[in-house]
């Protein structure tokens, strides 16, 4: 157990867990800004004081314990708690933060998203600094531990146990084709689908499970086109006699800048549930917490409905 006033201190405490998370003395002293004989020391007075070894050297790093595994989400709150309530003495003031806002986005979200949340920050805190990176699902938790991003705006869901997810919006899919497509019609059956061939996404920006209905669909026949990301779907599509299933607002964008049409899917598809995701703290981060309620804020006046009941046909065929 952790146990306050046990006669070390929190260096020793951000130690472990820095240890823990990297499974590196070396990676560790970098995160740390300190000397690898630091870190050694610091997990040498940890050991004699657990009366156990903590980590075991093999061939890809340092192995935790099960001593070390028990304690590690112990170390975690009682560093996030230390942290709150030193951030919780400073009133935070977004007029004149200088702090550096980190976010993880998918390209989509950027395209349809960015700039609402840009200006609304920008408006409020027009001195801090905003820092994008790309959406990676398996890293994610663990960047939010480390403090190496406020959030993240995606459709995936995580652990309710680390992640704090606040809903943003529904976002419906669209079929979407070359617009002299020869076969497809603005409301094709599942036979007609079935029977053309269709451009898969990469999972890894959250949309698996159109993924998996589609794969159904075709009987699990791999697609003849398979993309990173939506960058180039539409000339793809205006170059093919394929299909893609896309978020709406991107179907829209399609249209507009190439010679794509939209089409109403033949089945039902749920639509990606858009959250901004941020760590689950046992004290609340001033600065987190005024980003929620700004991003938030910022999204009521995206042009698209916020919950799947407010669409009707005509967004999908207009």
């Amino acid at each position: 157990m952790v146990i306050a006033g046990s006669g070390y201190d929190m260096n020793l405490m951000r130690t472990f867990v820095v240890v823990y998370e990297t499974r590196s003395v070396t990676e560790a002293s970098k995160a740390l800004f300190v000397s690898q004989p630091s870190v050694s020391y610091a997990l040498s007075k940890l050991r004699k004081f657990f009366s156990d070894p903590l980590f075991l050297r093999n061939r890809t790093g340092l192995e935790p314990t099960p001593v070390a595994e028990s304690l590690y989400p112990q170390m975690v709150q009682a560093i996030w708690l230390m942290d709150s309530v030193v951030q919780n003495a400073t009133d935070f003031k977004a007029a004149e933060t200088t702090r550096t806002f980190r976010l993880m986005m998918t390209d989509l979200a950027l395209m349809a998203l960015f700039s609402f949340v840009v200006q609304a920050i920008q408006a409020k805190a027009p001195r801090a600094r905003i820092e994008v990176t790309l959406l990676d699902v398996a890293q994610l938790e663990d960047k939010l531990r480390r403090s190496e991003i406020d959030g993240a705006i995606a459709v995936p869901t995580f652990s309710e146990d680390i992640v704090v997810r606040d809903h943003l919006m529904d976002m419906p899919y669209v079929g979407v084709c070359a617009a002299s497509h020869p076969r497809l019609s603005p409301e094709p059956t599942v036979e007609d689908l079935v029977a053309e061939q269709r451009i898969e996404v990469s999972g890894a920006l959250g949309h698996q499970h159109v993924e998996r209905t589609l794969s159904d669909l075709h009987g699990h026949q791999q697609p003849p086109i398979a993309l990173p990301n939506y960058s180039v779907v539409d000339e793809t599509l205006a170059a093919t006699e394929s299909y893609c299933v896309v978020p709406l607002f991107l179907g829209d964008m399609f249209v507009k800048r190439s010679p794509v049409r939209k089409f109403i899917l033949p089945f039902t598809l749920e639509p990606g549930h858009v959250g901004l995701h941020t760590l689950r703290r046992v004290a609340p981060s001033p600065p987190v917490e005024w980003l929620r309620h700004v991003v938030a804020e910022a999204l009521v006046a995206y042009p698209y409905p916020q919950h799947i009941g407010d669409y009707d046909d005509s967004w999908f065929t207009n």
